[in-house]
């Protein structure tokens, strides 16, 4: 068993007036892959220090598979963690590296030998066991790492930016290997990233954190789909979600002189009767726009194009409001051109201007884009 569970935890550091972490509140089932992520300073890491034991808890309580375990000792949690900087000894071998947890437990030298031998055939290391750190790259390191927390056998693994040390073309071969290995160990593993990509590639479920608070908790999809606020609409995604300034106006939106969008679904004539005419704020996210030869109401200017072998980032202004697509290359777009815009309809949100939550019940649906002189 290896199930955790947060029950409004806050956490204080002595002589600060506010709280790193705020009503922390999660079930972490048997065998999860759960992502913590969210801009520097946002808790994440200190969520993660507090589930181990490195720091303690201020208020709320931490439950272990039933247990509470606020005062418990961190080895006693039956936790594995692997650190950004790796944390080898510079003196000891790739063996002597794994093995030294276990010796400190006085596990017998033969069961040592064998722990420690297993998991370097898991993971490429058997090559490596006598060599020392400095005569190792940064991804061997990182595997010696992962491997000083298989041999521990532990049913918890915890990870705090393990990759962020990396080259963007290592991150993306390690990640692969720790997805795999923990297919293969079925371990309940936490994982603290800043990078949304990793934590949408590898997450069976993600936290997304912003000024120590929990903003939204979802598989992958569903808080890509279905974010619940502005600033996780805007976290994830690469790049972020668009956002429209604009009034409900009927069954309108309007979003700057002669510019709007006509909604006709009958989810949508409720949601603005709802709403009557308050500021609301319409996301769509670039892959959903498409530069259009049809003349329609979103028209904007080409500010920046970003190209990347068969896609391309373009970078427009429209009313005024940036606005960026992502499409496939077109040699003939340039800077500087007037372009218009069309959208995938299914896909618009529509986010509280003022609260910045998302409007309940919001896909809307548009009939025609209504353009007037």
């Amino acid at each position: 068993m290896s199930k955790i569970q947060l029950r409004n935890v806050y956490k204080k550091y002595d002589g600060s007036d506010e709280y790193s972490v705020k009503n922390f509140n999660m079930d972490i089932e048997e065998k999860e892959f759960i992502v913590l992520v969210g801009p520097s300073g946002c808790g994440k890491s200190t969520s993660l220090r507090m589930i181990t034991g490195l720091e303690d808890i201020s208020e709320g309580d931490l439950f272990i598979d039933g247990q509470r375990a606020n005062d418990v000792e961190p080895k006693k949690r039956g936790i594995s963690m692997v650190f950004q900087n790796y944390a080898l000894y510079p003196h000891m071998n790739v063996f002597e590296n794994m093995a030294f947890g276990l010796r400190r437990q006085k596990v017998p030298k033969a069961e040592v030998k064998r722990k420690v031998e297993e998991a370097a055939e898991t993971l490429g290391l058997t090559n490596l066991l006598k060599r020392k750190p400095k005569e190792l790259s940064g991804g061997q390191r990182q595997r010696v790492a992962l491997g000083r927390a298989i041999v521990r056998n532990s049913s918890i693994f915890l990870m705090d930016e393990p990759l962020s040390n990396l080259d963007a073309k290592l991150r993306v071969h390690m990640r692969t290997e720790i997805i795999r290995l923990h297919r293969q160990l079925g371990t309940t593993t936490i994982y603290v990233t800043h990078d949304q990509t990793e934590a949408m590639t590898m997450a069976t479920r993600i936290v997304i954190m912003k000024d120590g608070e929990v903003q939204q908790i979802g598989t992958p999809a569903e808080v890509y789909e279905t974010p619940e606020n502005i600033f996780v609409a805007s976290f994830i995604g690469m790049p972020g979600m668009n956002f429209l300034e604009g009034q409900v106006e009927g069954n309108r939106f309007a979003f700057g002189p002669g510019k709007a969008f006509q909604i006709f679904s009958m989810s949508q004539q409720r949601l603005v009767k709802e709403n009557g005419s308050k500021p609301v704020i319409l996301g769509i996210r670039p892959e959903d726009l498409t530069i259009s030869a049809q003349e329609t109401s979103m028209r904007g200017e080409v500010e920046l194009i970003e190209r990347n072998g068969a896609d391309m980032i373009v970078h427009t202004c429209v009313a005024n409001q940036p606005i960026i697509i992502r499409c496939k290359a077109n040699n003939d777009l340039r800077i500087g051109d007037k372009v218009h815009l069309e959208m995938d309809e299914s896909s618009i949100h529509l986010f509280d201007k003022q609260t910045k939550k998302r409007l309940r019940n919001d896909h809307v649906y548009t009939e025609t884009l209504l353009t007037s002189s």
